[in-house]
């Protein structure tokens, strides 16, 4: 491991103990407390997977390569700064959306009152969550522009570019629902932005298929 990906897996996991001591949440002291505090359970479970997947995607950058470079640092504590700036927005989106399902209760982590702020909070998740893989896709990038000096292979090379494309469809995509949200207003296409990241069902893998032909085919 280098220093720069030990530095960043400690950022990432004081992220997520930010999730846990922050907004509210403390030690339950009854039964009723303790039945409140558990309904907090799914909010901060797809807060971890958020945080847990962009983790995961620089953990394995730095496993594929093991760059330490100058570009290689300011990319990733770039990352960092988004993220941590990316936790408070991303624990009130998925508190306040569970505001809205019967039998939760969210409000002592994160009151939301109405469609319009929920419309505010997909802008900043969705423009947090496009920098986040611009940025990953950045790395990848440059990885790819010192092939030659790390050596990789025509296969790995076309993997790689695989990669930088599947993440920028995800840097591009939440652009659509920030855009969403930020010209419109109403319950309905409220909906419309927070939904449109069904998108990522459809396109993301329309691109690994066909990314997968074209790797057969130039094996053939």
């Amino acid at each position: 491991m280098t220093r720069l990906e030990s530095f960043v897996d400690a950022a990432f996991a004081f992220a997520v103990t930010l999730l846990v001591i922050g907004g509210g949440d403390n030690i339950p002291s009854n039964y009723q407390e303790f039945l409140m505090a558990m309904q907090q359970v799914p909010s901060f479970a797809l807060c971890f997977a958020s945080i847990g997947f962009f983790w995961y995607a620089h953990h394995l950058w730095s496993r594929r390569f093991g760059l330490d470079d100058g570009v290689s640092t300011v990319l990733s504590l770039l990352l960092i700064f988004v993220v941590l700036i990316f936790v408070y927005p991303l624990k009130a989106i998925y508190s306040g959306a569970f505001n809205f399902i019967p039998g939760i209760d969210s409000y002592s982590v994160f009151a939301l009152d109405s469609v319009d702020a929920l419309s505010g909070l997909l802008v900043v998740f969705g423009l947090a969550f496009s920098s986040l893989s611009a940025i990953i896709a950045a790395l990848n990038w440059h990885a790819l522009r010192l092939s030659e000096q790390i050596g990789l292979s025509e296969s790995e090379k076309f993997d790689l570019t695989s990669s930088i494309q599947i993440w920028l469809v995800n840097a591009v995509l939440p652009l659509g629902s920030v855009i969403i949200a930020v010209s419109t207003s109403g319950v309905f296409w409220t909906k419309a932005a927070a939904y449109f990241y069904v998108a990522f069902a459809v396109v993301t893998p329309l691109v690994k298929l066909r990314r997968l032909h074209l790797r057969k085919s130039i094996q053939q």
